[in-house]
């Protein structure tokens, strides 16, 4: 884990589960990824170190990204949808109550 590392597990209402570890070391700065396990509806996600905010900002909404297309393939959802809209927001709003303290 990098220097100032932060873990979060969020659950969207039962329906789902991420688990997100923020600035940790992957062996490359201003990266990330998502694992996702449909069968127990759950993903994981890794932020790296970044070489700046706005860095480790577009490296958050991207893997948040790869999140909601996840949720979205398992229940059907239409990506473009009110419903996908809603879920990123949502995704997004937990994790900045987390990563903000990082920035």
């Amino acid at each position: 884990m990098g220097r100032n590392a932060l873990s979060q597990s969020i659950d969207i209402n039962g329906y789902w589960t991420v688990r997100i570890c923020y600035n940790i070391d992957l062996g490359e700065q201003n990266s990330g990824f998502t694992a996702t396990d449909f069968n127990k509806k759950l993903s994981v996600v890794g932020i790296s170190i970044a070489t700046s905010k706005d860095e480790f900002f577009n490296t958050i909404i991207h893997e948040a990204k790869h999140v909601q297309s996840h949720i979205c393939k398992y229940y059907r959802v239409p990506e473009d949808s009110e419903n996908a809209a809603y879920l990123i927001g949502y995704l997004t709003m937990k994790m900045y109550k987390c990563f903000k303290e990082l920035i």
